[in-house]
């Protein structure tokens, strides 16, 4: 249900009354432990004007998602035969197939498939962390928090404008997600992790969709970026390791990994983003305008939760990652079937 609140009301005339019990406790736990910065709220911050969308309506733009989730695996494949296949062949020693007549057997074609898919993962996290610099660089919400939400005198959905840089972003990842999803069934590796790996895209295909419905899309860039920074370095780290590098550039790669891994997603997504979406909706808002953004505060925060605890389980196997090269001084995916 959608509820307008009043700019009129003067800071000190909280509208907690019209809280429910929880988003009563959320205001006073989150006042009383200072986990927020309240020096401005949503009476000091005015709305912003909204912006003119390609096609009349910023739901109907997002339809452009749909696009790239058909050209995705066009690019791939093109990228695969003229790219990733003779540079793989390259790197592990098997040359031009044009000029040898040198032939890979069955585990040699295995590793090429899957040279081939760090080498689009990475260009894929290269190319949304450039998008996501890009579209965030200079806003004030890209440091601050509080303007994620700060300026909607509505929610959900709130009615902050989405850029065209937001848009474009938005679509592109969403395509992607949701083509990632039939790749990941019925294309890629089986690795140990699979189902965890399917939740996690299940989980943020979900949130990009759910998010976009409730424009909360400004937080929703921050945390794809948080997300994707470190991925570069892991699947770097994974073709050295394939290419037999790991030496040079697959240990370097590596802990350069596992360092933006932790700050990233175990560090900056639970205290910046997650302690945000908790607190700031309703203690900044909420209690000002006298709305309160339920369920979807429920359940965007569950998702956002269900996100970290999977990060959590996958830093267990980056752990176990380190004790074996310490143990047996080799880098291995502990992912992967074969050791």
């Amino acid at each position: 249900m959608e509820v307008t609140g009043q700019l009129g009301v003067r800071p000190d005339r909280l509208q907690l009354d019209k809280l429910s019990p929880l988003g009563k406790w959320i205001f006073e736990t989150g006042t009383k432990y200072d986990f927020i910065n309240k020096t401005l709220t949503a009476l000091d911050v005015a709305p912003e004007p909204d912006v003119e969308y390609l096609l009349g309506d910023r739901y109907l733009d997002f339809s452009l998602c749909l696009v790239f989730a058909f050209a995705f695996p066009l690019i791939r494949a093109i990228l695969r035969k003229y790219v990733y296949e003779p540079w793989g062949r390259y790197a592990m020693g098997y040359g031009d197939p044009k000029k040898t007549d040198k032939r890979m057997d069955e585990a040699a074609a295995a590793k090429m498939r899957k040279w081939c898919e760090s080498c689009w993962k990475m260009t894929i996290y290269i190319a949304f962390t450039a998008l996501a610099l890009w579209v965030c660089w200079g806003e004030v919400w890209f440091t601050d928090s509080r303007y994620w939400w700060l300026g909607c005198t509505r929610f959900p959905p709130c009615n902050l404008p989405v850029s065209r840089g937001l848009l474009l972003f938005y679509c592109a990842e969403t395509g992607f997600y949701l083509q990632a999803i039939h790749f990941l069934t019925f294309h890629e590796e089986r690795r140990k992790d699979w189902l965890e790996s399917m939740i996690h895209h299940v989980v943020t295909s979900g949130l990009l969709l759910y998010s976009y419905a409730l424009n909360f899309t400004r937080v929703g860039v921050v945390v794809i970026l948080i997300h994707d920074v470190s991925d570069i370095f892991l699947e770097m780290a994974k073709l050295a390791r394939y290419a037999n590098r790991e030496p040079t550039i697959g240990t370097p790669a590596f802990v350069v990994f596992f360092l933006s891994w932790v700050a990233c997603r175990v560090v900056i997504f639970p205290a910046f983003v997650i302690r945000s979406t908790l607190f700031e909706p309703v203690v900044l808002v909420g209690a000002y305008l006298g709305v309160e953004p339920r369920p979807h505060w429920e359940i965007f925060n569950g998702l956002l939760i269900l996100l970290f605890v999977l990060h959590l389980y996958w830093t267990v196997l980056i752990f176990e990652v380190i004790r074996k090269q310490l143990r047996d001084g080799i880098w291995a995916d502990v992912r992967e079937k074969d050791p």
